[in-house]
């Protein structure tokens, strides 16, 4: 059976309560049987101050048979009873006050006796047979030898009582209980209320926790929760919150993706269909041009796959960069030109300032660098206006060597310069897709980079265009 959370925290409270109160109770048992053996040892410290007047008594009449037929001859013996007894509270509050018809020239008996004895004292031979008083079972009885010349010829007893047990002292007594089990009573109740307002307070974040949990579990990662207290619940509602954001914001990245990448393959096998359509009808016959054409949309569809398998790899963290000693600028310079030439039919002049950092190098892969390279060289064949220029310039610094690529435009918004490297993202101008290009190549070349250690980023160009700066460190060791 499963006990919900506001049950368990309520029962934790109870239970918290229940031994504090069984630990009060307990203590209040152990006080009074203490308190109780205390009293009773002292009424027997107060017995035995008494028996060296009864051992004088013994040894003058050679045995008790001088108590046992004189009662009034007890009454003088044990008068010292009233300054012994006097303080021992039970039997000061069982003693009868002293005869106020007694003669005034006879001396007043300290205590008003009755044949029997003082109330609750007894008096018993060796063998403890009754002398004076009437004893009660052994097991309430209080008894204190008597010896002379070393052999017990009597007993001095007490009855045993309960302290406390009537009169004030037990009023007193009960009224304390009852305002002890008050005092409990209000306790409980005044527990049982914080309890309850407290685990409705502290499972209401929890609560909001559960259904926010289950509406994200839904795909509804607009749910938001609101924190309501600064401690660490409202420290996880706030988590919540950051969690729900980044779900969402990774779900319209997958959206988006899955569009982008469905329209990416739509074109082309479109263009495909149609030509091949047109072939199978006779609309177009099977020259070498119209096959070329079929052919460059192959080129197209296979090098968009082989993109988004190169970005699948760097965003797992699976791309392998071999690093060993390069010289960027070699890298540079070899894929340069093996571009110059499309970019010279295009009217664009290439124009490189390596000089400074021909003999640079770094802990790099030189086969991913040409891929960053002619990416980005790529691009700029694709987007740069005709006539125009492009140049490659490089510097040592404190920050690693630096690779700036210029363009004379067009440029694009400043909005977009953040956002170029996101994959599948153009720029809806002259940068467009009708010049080609899939949308990933600055995306895989941010990838590459940063597995390298370094970093890239977009500029505006003060020649009029773009600016790709590439970062790049002195030393640096990766792990392939």
């Amino acid at each position: 059976m499963r006990i919900k959370l506001a049950y368990k925290l309520f029962g934790a409270f109870f239970l918290i309560l229940a031994i504090v109160v069984g630990a009060v109770l307990f203590a209040r048992h152990l006080f009074f049987l203490n308190f109780r053996n205390h009293i009773q040892q002292v009424e027997i410290e107060k017995l035995r101050s008494l028996v060296p007047a009864l051992e004088a008594e013994y040894r003058a009449n050679d045995g008790w048979e001088g108590l046992r037929s004189d009662l009034a001859h007890w009454q003088r013996v044990i008068g010292v009873l009233s300054d012994i007894m006097k303080d021992t509270p039970v039997l000061a509050a069982e003693a009868p006050l002293a005869d106020p018809d007694a003669d005034a020239g006879q001396r007043p008996s300290p205590l008003k006796v009755s044949p029997r004895g003082p109330p609750g004292v007894l008096l018993m031979d060796a063998q403890r047979q009754p002398i004076i008083g009437i004893p009660g079972s052994d097991d309430r009885q209080q008894l204190v030898a008597i010896e002379v010349e070393g052999r017990i010829v009597g007993w001095l007893g007490l009855e045993k009582h309960t302290p406390f047990k009537s009169g004030a002292s037990e009023a007193w007594l009960e009224r304390q209980a009852r305002q002890l089990y008050l005092l409990a009573g209000a306790v409980i109740v005044l527990t049982a209320l914080i309890a309850f307002f407290l685990s409705r307070h502290l499972l209401k974040p929890v609560q909001r926790l559960a259904r926010g949990t289950r509406d994200l579990a839904d795909r509804d990662f607009t749910v938001r929760i609101a924190p309501t207290t600064g401690d660490e619940l409202g420290q996880l509602a706030e988590n919540f919150n950051a969690m729900a954001q980044t779900l969402g914001h990774y779900e319209n990245l997958r959206r988006q993706w899955l569009a982008d990448i469905s329209h990416e393959l739509r074109t082309p096998l479109a263009i495909l269909r149609g030509e091949i359509e047109a072939l199978q009808d006779g609309v177009r016959p099977p020259t070498a041009d119209n096959l070329a054409s079929l052919h460059a949309e192959i080129l197209r569809i296979a090098k968009l796959v082989e993109d988004l398998h190169l970005l699948s790899l760097a965003e797992s963290d699976i791309l392998q960069v071999n690093p060993r000693p390069i010289s960027p600028a070699a890298v540079l310079v070899r894929v340069a030109e093996n571009h110059r030439g499309p970019l010279a039919q295009r009217h664009i002049e290439l124009e490189l300032r390596l000089a400074g950092i021909g003999a640079t190098q770094i802990q790099g892969d030189a086969h991913r660098l040409e891929q960053v390279f002619t990416n980005i060289l790529e691009n700029a064949a694709k987007y740069i206006q005709s006539p125009g220029s492009l140049q490659v310039t490089g510097q040592v610094g404190q920050e690693g060597l630096t690779l700036r690529f210029e363009d004379s435009g067009p440029g694009v918004p400043a909005e977009a310069l953040t956002r170029l490297f996101d994959r599948l993202y153009r720029v809806e101008s002259s940068r467009n897709r009708d010049t080609g290009g899939s949308g990933l190549g600055l995306s895989i070349c941010k990838h590459i980079v940063e597995s390298h250690g370094g970093r890239i980023w977009a500029e505006a160009s003060p020649l009029g265009g773009l600016c790709i700066l590439l970062r790049l460190p002195l030393a640096l060791t990766i792990d392939g």
